[in-house]
């Protein structure tokens, strides 16, 4: 009798080391071409490499669709813009009233780059020259670039009536509007498998400067406030950038929720620390992060497992933000 309760006792114990292997974790990601969705494929299959993890990567039309479904347990991991995922947690903005308090920070870790584009042979120099003609408007189904696209009309000092909109839900559809010629401007971040694919196909596509000055500044952070306007220097992988232009940068924040195991953070934060050149292999955009900024507060509470492996690597609490 005692041998038969031990056998079931060692069977059951096999089956749940067997479930834990096969955990399986999701990540929500902006739509398929996006480089939201670059970066989170990138981080899934790392994840899956590293840990064993399973890892289901599921493109949504942005973060009002993934992140309060990692707040309803629904889905364990996003990767998206801090200021999205700052208003998902507080209820602002597109979530007023409606706070995901469930979401934690894993890290914070490399701007995403973006602006406003044109035919490379095109007489504009930045968004403003474009008054009264036909662009990208809307992008009403993903809060992220929403937030982006009216920030980058507020830095310029204009409003959507200043211009002929022709609404997409997202950036992706902007792109193939513009490539067709429906339209003389769109936004997208720099980087994405998309614009290089645009580039290719009308021969050749300019990223506008975004306006300087500390106004501009401050009339951008008004929209978003994580966000800032630098200089991105031209490279081979950055189709657009012709030279060094000015640009909207915002950080993306790798975020999960309170059901994730704290060994499960713990080892995705590893991953950010210790695999940055993994992570770059297949998405060159994770290059663009240092290690010790992974800490950073952005206004979401970190994941305790996160906490424990940034206190070893000695970068808890971060020194700056």
């Amino acid at each position: 009798m005692k041998l038969e309760k031990w056998l079931i006792a060692l069977a059951a114990s096999l089956g749940f080391a067997g479930a834990a292997d096969a955990q399986t974790i999701g990540i929500g990601t902006s739509q398929t071409g996006s480089l939201n969705h670059s970066v989170g494929s990138a981080l899934g299959k790392v994840i899956s490499d590293e840990t064993g993890i399973q890892v289901r990567v599921v493109p949504y039309g942005g973060g009002q669709q993934f992140l309060p479904l990692i707040h309803a347990k629904d889905l364990e991991m996003a990767v998206p813009a801090a200021t999205d995922a700052l208003f998902a947690y507080q209820g602002k903005g597109q979530y007023e009233g409606k706070p995901n308090t469930g979401l934690r920070a894993i890290g914070a870790v490399f701007p995403f780059v973006i602006g406003w584009y044109v035919r490379k042979d095109a007489p504009y120099k930045m968004l403003a020259d474009l008054k009264g003609k036909k662009i990208a408007a809307g992008f009403t189904t993903n809060t992220a670039q929403r937030q982006v696209y009216l920030s980058s009309l507020a830095a310029e000092g204009v409003s959507e009536s200043d211009f002929e909109g022709v609404q997409v839900p997202h950036v992706v559809r902007g792109a193939d509007d513009f490539a067709q010629g429906r339209i003389e401007a769109s936004l997208f971040a720099i980087g994405a498998g998309k614009i290089a694919e645009v580039n290719a196909k009308i021969g050749g596509l300019r990223f506008l400067n975004a306006p300087a000055g500390p106004e501009a500044v401050a009339r951008l952070k008004k929209v978003v406030p994580t966000a800032y306007i630098d200089i991105q220097q031209p490279a081979p992988h950055l189709a657009g950038i012709i030279g060094p232009t000015r640009m909207i940068f915002e950080d993306y924040l790798v975020v999960t929720g309170v059901q994730l195991s704290d060994d499960a953070a713990y080892k995705v934060a590893k991953i950010l620390y210790e695999q940055q050149d993994k992570l770059a292999g297949i998405a060159k955009t994770w290059s663009g992060y240092r290690k010790e900024g992974l800490s950073r507060d952005r206004g979401v509470p970190f994941h305790p497992g996160a906490i424990k492996l940034y206190r070893e690597k000695g970068i808890w609490p971060a020194k700056s933000s």
